[in-house]
């Protein structure tokens, strides 16, 4: 059989009877579920592969029924694979938190590995790091901090290439998470690790409670990222003397914050002059403004072309 469906309480009757496994551990592989054109053609084609663009490689890839008809029919069927996958991730109801946007089998695999521990089980997985930041993950990542099943996370750099064959600018983490409830254990984190050894540098590793978690990202439910555990003591001090701006679970808003845009360069084009249209009807360079008597233009600047620090950030 082609496609090898994998059923665990049929696997392991014995096990589920019991409520689940004591220790899941796992490295699950990290792949997006859309197929990826240049990663399917680089053992198959090198010149699709490496065409200039997409628009140029789509060119090649059709005309593959009349230049390599079976290497068009293995990636027809890949296609097919890919889309019946993502399919099946999204509609079977398994996984409800992870099988949103681009998946990636990292995701769903932590979210089934979480699922098949009992109570007192613990989940130990090496995932990217997206798993705690990416928005596509914070479903997942946010029920595991309500629910309080969060032991630790601990997020590498592999710059000294603990993964030999991974880029050395990738993020990933060590993740463990508890069957139930951790009572008041806090979870303990590291951000920005290189070596196995920074996890027993007291500086770098740092601990924060549900509440802590809850009160630094209410909306997102993501992780805060801090480098040192200075750094995590004081804005958690910080956040519990001084309320976010806008809560959006509970509505409140004590800072009376309002969002609005003050232009759109399209829709209110009409508002604007140029230079050249401005002096054509009189007006003058006025330090940075353009001046008629008593009737003054002030300049607009792009957001794009600034910077918190660097009026010149754009130019």
């Amino acid at each position: 059989m082609k496609h090898k469906f994998f059923h665990w309480p049929l696997e392991f009757p014995d096990v589920f009877e019991q409520g689940g496994f004591d220790v899941v551990l796992g490295n699950p592989p990290w792949e997006r579920i859309k197929l990826q054109q240049q990663e399917f053609f680089a053992n198959r084609d090198a010149t699709i592969a490496n065409a200039p663009n997409a628009a140029a490689r789509n060119a090649l890839i059709k005309a593959l029924p009349q230049t390599n008809p079976q290497l068009f029919k293995e990636y027809e069927q890949a296609l097919h694979t890919a889309d019946c996958t993502g399919k099946f991730l999204r509609e079977s109801g398994r996984y409800l938190l992870t099988a949103v946007g681009d998946i990636n089998t990292y995701s769903v695999f932590a979210e089934i590995a979480s699922s098949l521990v009992n109570k007192k089980g613990r989940t130990g997985i090496i995932v990217p790091t997206g798993i705690a930041t990416d928005d596509s993950n914070k479903a997942f990542f946010g029920a595991m901090v309500e629910s309080n099943r969060l032991v630790s996370l601990f997020d590498f750099e592999n710059r000294e290439k603990i993964f030999k064959d991974v880029d050395s600018r990738y993020k990933f983490c060590l993740l463990t998470l508890a069957g139930s409830d951790i009572g008041q254990q806090k979870a303990r984190f590291g951000f920005f690790l290189t070596r196995v050894e920074h996890l027993q540098d007291d500086r770098r590793i740092f601990s924060l409670s549900r509440e802590d978690f809850l009160r630094l990202n209410p909306n997102t439910k993501t992780c805060p990222v801090f480098r040192t555990r200075v750094d995590a003591g004081l804005t958690t001090k910080i956040y519990r003397r001084v309320p976010v701006l806008i809560n959006e679970n509970t509505g409140e808003n004590p800072w009376g914050v309002k969002f609005a845009t003050m232009f759109h360069m399209s829709n209110d084009s009409h508002l604007f002059r140029t230079r050249q249209q401005l002096e054509a009807e009189g007006f003058r360079l006025w330090g940075n403004k353009m001046k008629r008597g008593n009737e003054v233009w002030l300049p607009l600047y792009k957001a794009k072309m600034i910077w918190h620090y660097d009026h010149r950030y754009g130019t």
